[in-house]
């Protein structure tokens, strides 16, 4: 996973929820989890979250990376990478620096990417722009 050089692999995986495994409540990891049972509620791991081939989560997740080969119900932030494998299905919202979605994915939601950025008023204001979003828009100011 994260295979290219220079990216991070997942080295070890400290905490699984094993097949056959239905867990419900919040988890809060340092380092990684694999999820190959179902898990329903909160996850918040240092690293990354493995959502297994037969795995299944229904809930939102804040981690380093994630890797998902099953079914995730909830949003997603990751800090670095989300990578959706042949065949996984997600529905929710996402948040990342990168994404990888392989062929015959089902993702429905919302996708932000790239580095945490200020709102675009602000970026207009800092680039000499005369609008900001809260400003009233005239006609006449526009040239058409």
């Amino acid at each position: 996973m994260f295979t290219k050089e220079g990216e991070k692999t997942v080295d070890s995986v400290n905490t699984i929820i094993g097949a056959g495994t239905v867990l419900t409540g919040d988890v809060k990891v340092e380092g990684s989890i694999q999820v190959d049972g179902e898990f329903e509620g909160k996850v918040d791991a240092t690293d990354t979250l493995i959502v297994g081939e037969m795995g299944k989560v229904e809930g939102n997740a804040t981690v380093g990376n994630a890797v998902i080969v099953g079914r995730m119900f909830g949003n997603v932030f990751a800090s670095g990478k989300i990578e959706l494998q042949r065949g996984s299905q997600l529905l929710g919202d996402i948040e990342t620096r990168g994404l990888v979605i392989e062929d015959g994915v089902v993702f429905q939601g919302n996708c932000h990417m790239g580095e945490i950025a200020d709102g675009p008023s602000r970026r207009r204001d800092e680039a000499g722009g005369e609008f900001s979003i809260g400003d009233e828009f005239d006609e006449e100011d526009a040239d058409i």
